[in-house]
């Protein structure tokens, strides 16, 4: 939310919708800083785009209502957090079968597009340094699906996987694909082996 003045106030809303870092090809990033992309709504988002964008920042007004802007954040986090979560799923299943390299290329093959090999080992590195956070975040998407009466089950459970390998405190995971992998996979089982306790 913004206030332009502390009259009436003028109130709208903005979302953020790309990442705080521009990702490069080697799968790093480089900070956006002030230049990342901000989404503003709300009858006087235009003065706020224009003192923004006077101030170097790159802000779009996407619509009068307020919550507009955050709608958009909020969806479009169905398919980005939630694609992370159907990455870390297939991933992570795939090379405990041996089979990852076989499951990739039929990936690449359906759709060249994407680099999927990439774009996984960067989902397992968001997820391992940001998964508690995303987690909190798919809660919110979730609440805002049921706002508008629609169920919630994808965002749900992308609650689920980014909250459990969050949890692992991995923070920023380094390395190949199949090395990202092995390390959330061996913290998996380090936890299902705690949580069973001692055996006799």
């Amino acid at each position: 939310m913004f206030a332009l003045d502390q009259g009436g106030g003028r109130e709208g809303d903005r979302g953020g919708w790309r990442p705080l870092y521009r990702r490069c090809g080697n799968g790093t990033g480089i900070p956006a800083r002030h230049r990342t992309p901000l989404l503003l709504a709300g009858r006087q988002a235009a003065p706020v785009q224009a003192l923004l964008t006077s101030a170097g920042m790159v802000a779009t007004v996407v619509g009068e209502e307020v919550g507009q802007a955050s709608s958009i954040k909020m969806l479009r986090s169905v398919v980005i957090k939630g694609m992370e979560a159907l990455m870390a799923e297939c991933v992570l299943a795939a090379r405990r079968a041996g089979v990852e390299e076989a499951v990739l290329a039929s990936l690449q093959i359906s759709d060249p597009g994407i680099d999927w090999t990439t774009r996984a080992a960067y989902n397992l590195e968001r997820m391992g340094a940001h998964g508690k956070r995303r987690a909190a975040e798919m809660q919110e998407v979730a609440a805002t699906l049921r706002d508008l009466g629609l169920p919630d089950r994808m965002a749900s459970a992308a609650v689920d996987w980014q909250r459990e390998i969050g949890e692992l405190k991995l923070g920023l995971l380094n390395g190949t694909l199949e090395a990202r992998a092995d390390m959330i996979l061996e913290r998996l089982a380090d936890r299902a082996r705690h949580a069973e306790g001692p055996t006799e």
